[in-house]
């Protein structure tokens, strides 16, 4: 297997109270990252959601328009934005080869032009509930996404149940054909959430996404609210738990809780924390 190394990044930040991040969460408010992630493989680089678009950090309510009051409220600075990050860090977007989207909500999709040349993935039933009536509503803003093509991937509804078992039997998609990045549907939070196995050299992340807000969803564990399928975000709640079961190095990062991640000490992990002002 190839090596590989992960790159984080922070976007921006929004802020809920916790009941809105897992059930029987309290009152207290959180302020969260919005986190974009850049993995380097022999053949090129790969993007795991693309964070905010520049646009939030000047003028987000032109840009978000009714969203930015009545959905969440995104913050951000100049030069957070994911393809401002990478060059600063000598990671050229002109290099990167996929882009991995968990979903469309447009936390996630922020900076997607920024990577015309690369190949976007998506599942199937994400791409149908981005075109829905009602996308505005559920977090799609179609502006980000609308013109651009994307290679979909049709998903079964079943979770697995070890990383072994991803490795041995080629569960999900494997991106680049060596077993190294493998897409696994999460469906629940929205229609065709999907997440992110990378198996680096010193132990196995899984890119979350949605699929869990915080890392009390998965060391209690609890159920996010408001999800699309509530049914269908607690089998995969309990699916990214069984990929984790038996590799005491791996490690489950949502794209909005980097905690996990603070004071690890790893070469095959980056986390880039300087921000522009």
């Amino acid at each position: 297997m190839p090596t590989l190394r992960l790159h984080v990044f922070n976007t921006g930040w929004f802020t809920r109270q916790e009941k809105q991040l897992y059930l029987g969460g309290g009152e207290t408010r959180r302020i969260l990252p919005v986190l974009a992630f850049v993995i380097e493989h022999p053949q090129g680089l790969l993007v795991f959601d693309t964070g905010l678009n520049a646009a939030i950090a000047t003028n987000p309510r032109s840009y978000l328009r009714w969203i930015d009051k009545r959905l969440l409220s995104y913050h951000s600075n100049p030069g957070m934005h994911l393809s401002a990050q990478m060059r600063a860090r000598g990671l050229a977007p002109e290099d990167v080869t996929h882009v991995a989207l968990s979903h469309l909500h447009y936390g996630h999709t922020g900076d997607l032009h920024a990577f015309p040349s690369a190949r976007r993935l998506l599942s199937c039933q994400e791409w149908q509930a981005a075109h829905s009536r009602m996308r505005r509503l559920r977090g799609y803003l179609s502006q980000e996404y609308a013109a651009l093509q994307f290679t979909l991937i049709e998903f079964s509804i079943d979770n697995p149940v070890t990383l072994e078992e991803v490795a041995a039997h080629g569960y999900g998609l494997d991106v680049m054909g060596d077993g190294s990045l493998v897409l696994v549907p999460t469906f629940g939070h929205s229609d065709g959430h999907q997440s992110l196995l990378v198996f680096l050299p010193h132990g196995a992340v899984l890119l979350a996404g949605d699929a869990v807000y915080v890392q009390e969803s998965i060391t209690r564990p609890v159920a996010q609210p408001h999800a699309r399928s509530s049914d269908m975000a607690w089998r995969s709640l309990m699916g990214l738990r069984a990929l984790a079961r038996g590799d005491h190095n791996a490690l489950i990062v949502p794209s909005h809780d980097d905690s996990v991640l603070h004071g690890l000490e790893r070469p095959d992990i980056v986390m880039h924390r300087e921000h522009a002002n």
